[in-house]
């Protein structure tokens, strides 16, 4: 029985020749197209399929969000992501939304026809390229990681706080508004100081308003 495959790509070219490429093998078949993340998931609402190759960057839902819902919807739906992005942060929000496997657009025939393969078999696969990249990552620090994105390493609560000390609220009043005590607010002061490498409450404004808070 022929493994059923959903194609989504925001390029109708690119999508007729990974197509044309799928194909080739008797062991797949592309049961459908869509061309972006929303077409994709109103296709999945009614319709099941083993694994959907898709693409990151599209209009209306791009992939990392629809991989989201398919997984959510469907965790045994396969999903290989196909990227011409090979940076850190493209790779690391497909994974971590649940993609089986990413390989890069540049990467050919037979790497495409290796990856659907080996998630087939529930293996994970990345291309070269990919690989060289999540293994930069893992190698990295924790303060090096934390550097380059302080976000990721705050709390929801510390979020909280940060977003009132730029309102200008005292301990007190932050302490209020959250149901929290002064000392908890202090602590939450002290590890957003310590998390985002500022010195004081004008440091941390700033900060916020550099991050969009």
């Amino acid at each position: 029985m022929n493994t059923k495959i959903l194609l989504v790509d925001d390029h109708k070219i690119m999508r007729d020749g990974i197509k044309a490429i799928i194909t080739e093998s008797p062991d797949y078949k592309v049961v459908a197209e869509a061309s972006d993340g929303v077409e994709a998931l109103e296709y999945l609402a009614n319709n099941k399929v083993d694994i959907v190759v898709i693409d990151i960057n599209m209009p209306n839902l791009d992939g990392v969000a629809c991989t989201k819902a398919i997984k959510s919807n469907n965790e045994s739906t396969l999903v290989l992501a196909m990227s011409m992005y090979v940076d850190e942060q493209h790779i690391v929000n497909m994974l971590k939304a649940g993609a089986n496997g990413y390989i890069s657009k540049d990467a050919g025939k037979k790497v495409l026809l290796e990856a659907l393969d080996t998630i087939r078999k529930g293996e994970a696969y990345h291309g070269k390229e990919i690989t060289k990249v999540i293994m930069s990552e893992f190698s990295k620090t924790k303060e090096e990681k934390m550097k380059e994105n302080p976000l990721d390493f705050l709390t929801s609560r510390e979020l909280d706080v940060l977003k009132l000390i730029v309102e200008e609220k005292s301990n007190y009043e932050i302490a209020e508004q959250l149901h929290i005590s002064i000392r908890t607010v202090d602590a939450h002061r002290r590890n957003l100081l310590q998390k985002t490498g500022v010195k004081n409450a004008v440091g941390l404004t700033k900060f916020a308003l550099k991050h969009g808070i």
